[in-house]
């Protein structure tokens, strides 16, 4: 099982000690070190000059207020069909090391970041869906974090899970690749949470992965979740291509439907793997040893890498035969893909209403 972070320090910029989080989240780790700052950008600016910059930021925990970022629609590259999702950035940055994440060349602070006003953030979301009430949201933290690894430290979740259990038109979505679920035994979530999973094949787990949960330990992390009245979502995002890799995808979904029963899960995502030009560079550096920036790569519409469009309709094809053979209920969809590329995979013309209506039904009227 994965090792649970533990950070060397953490620093608090003036102002977020007086938030009830923060001093919540320093008396549950009192052995460590804290220290009040009067500008992040020194910081910063001292690991950036490090050689590993990123690595150096994974070590130290930030705690600063967020200034009305923090909720917003998920950003569709042009062209890309839209799955009406919201993120919400209560955190940025990883302590586990994907070598292909987006986030080493996307952030621009290699701090693991925390937002400490979260009942203010709760708040303006709270307004914001009372003004929509004919509208039906799913919301996510994971985009810039991963939902879970750090709530043994921040306790997030105690905050989270109950209030979209009270909310008659939102779901939220806790993305992970940890097994660090503990925390939401008891929390009572109505329906309204689904804890998800990014899945991949053995193979990239281990070579590419590193500090994640295993492929098993996630799929008995979901059943725990399962168990205590959470639907469960998983994400085969990226699929990375490489000889063999369709049958050990295969594997992983067998595994999945042997132990999940398909009525629990909320909904299935495929994209393959992409990244901006710059990451590749990023790779090379930090993960000498991973093969995927040698792969053949293409510049997307969105100038993002891609694998060349046949081949990504190909392994969406696959595996999406083998969804539906195993579970033909449960909705599938990608990500990041257009219309064409959708057609081409599923054998119709995408709506994006129906798919916007086909997640909603998977989880905001069965919870009702």
């Amino acid at each position: 099982m994965a090792k649970l972070f533990r950070p060397e320090k953490i620093y608090l910029e003036k102002g977020a000690e007086n938030y009830a989080f923060a001093r919540a989240l320093l008396s549950r780790n009192p052995g460590i070190p804290s220290e009040i700052i009067e500008d992040k950008k020194i910081i910063v600016e001292k690991i950036q000059r490090e050689a590993d910059p990123i690595g150096a930021g994974k070590r130290f925990l930030l705690l600063t207020v967020d200034r009305g970022r923090a909720f917003k629609p998920f950003p569709n590259p042009e062209g890309a069909v839209s799955c009406h999702f919201y993120s919400l950035h209560l955190m940025e940055g990883c302590d586990l090391e994907c070598s292909y994440c987006i986030l080493q060349a996307y952030l621009t602070n290699p701090l693991l970041t925390v937002h400490v006003n979260i009942e203010e953030i709760l708040n303006s979301v709270a307004s914001f869906l009372k003004e929509n009430p004919n509208q039906n949201f799913r919301i996510g933290t994971g985009q810039l974090a991963d939902s879970l690894s750090l709530d043994h430290l921040t306790a997030q979740t105690e905050w989270l899970v109950p209030f979209f259990a009270e909310q008659p038109n939102a779901v939220l979505e806790l993305k992970t690749k940890s097994t660090n679920v503990a925390r939401l035994e008891k929390l009572g979530p109505r329906g309204r949470t689904v804890v998800s999973w990014s899945m991949n094949t053995k193979r990239i787990q281990t070579e590419e992965e590193h500090k994640c949960s295993s492929i098993e330990e996630r799929i008995e992390a979901a059943v725990r979740c399962a168990n205590w009245g959470y639907r469960i979502g998983f994400h085969f995002d990226p699929i990375i291509d490489y000889e063999g890799c369709l049958e050990e995808y295969e594997e992983v979904i067998e595994k999945i439907f042997s132990k999940v029963p398909a009525d629990q899960i909320a909904w299935m995502s495929l994209g393959s793997l992409r990244f901006m030009p710059e990451l590749k560079s990023v790779m090379e550096k930090r993960f000498p040893k991973s093969p995927l920036p040698t792969a053949e790569w293409v510049r997307g519409r969105d100038s993002k890498l891609r694998y060349f469009k046949p081949r990504r309709i190909k392994l969406y094809r696959y595996i999406t035969e083998r969804l539906r053979a195993l579970a033909p209920k449960v909705p599938v969809y990608l990500c990041m893909e257009t219309g064409e590329v959708w057609r081409e995979v599923f054998g119709e013309a995408y709506d994006p209403e129906a798919i916007r209506g086909a997640l909603d039904q998977a989880v905001l009227t069965v919870s009702r």
